[in-house]
């Protein structure tokens, strides 16, 4: 799979809580445009980023144009998004995102995404750091973050892990 990232507040976050690591320790390529990554990456995190393995994608005239285009039907896209979005339609990524816009254009364009929340659920699943650690570290995005889609990601895995974490105690 080849995961592009759609908006910087989700490595930022990751970042902050200390699941950067898990996210680049997935058997996964994981990708931003160089738009992303000039403009939001490249001067806090960029070099601990490329040692991490992630790999910046170019943006051509074309995908300018289809950014802008998504973006006049999509108005609440940010401009990442946009390019995101454009670089996922003509090159087969799958989106990493956190904008239920982007989630809708993306079904609409039949382009593959995924939220946030299956991140989480893979980390969780594959029990890659103890439930607890997970908890806290989504908690604390949650509770800290100044983004509002990345909260609203974050709450939402928490309202419905809890049945899920409930399930997985029961069978240990």
């Amino acid at each position: 799979m080849r995961l592009l990232i759609s908006n910087p507040s989700i490595v930022v976050a990751l970042e902050q809580v200390g699941f950067l690591d898990l996210l680049f320790n997935l058997p996964i390529e994981i990708n931003v445009t160089e738009f992303l990554y000039e403009r939001e990456l490249e001067g806090c995190i960029g070099q601990r980023l490329l040692q991490l393995g992630l790999q910046i994608r170019p943006l051509g005239s074309e995908m300018t144009t289809l950014a802008t285009k998504s973006r006049r039907q999509f108005p609440t896209l940010c401009l990442d998004e946009g390019y995101a979005f454009a670089l996922a339609l003509k090159s087969s990524f799958v989106l990493l995102t956190i904008s239920p816009e982007l989630s809708r254009l993306a079904e609409i364009e039949k382009v593959s995404y995924r939220s946030l929340i299956w991140f989480f659920d893979l980390v969780m699943h594959n029990r890659t750091i103890a439930q607890d650690s997970l908890c806290q570290g989504i908690l604390t995005i949650a509770e800290t973050t100044r983004c509002h889609l990345l909260k609203k990601e974050a709450v939402a895995w928490l309202s419905h892990s809890s049945s899920l974490l409930n399930n997985n105690d029961e069978l240990q």
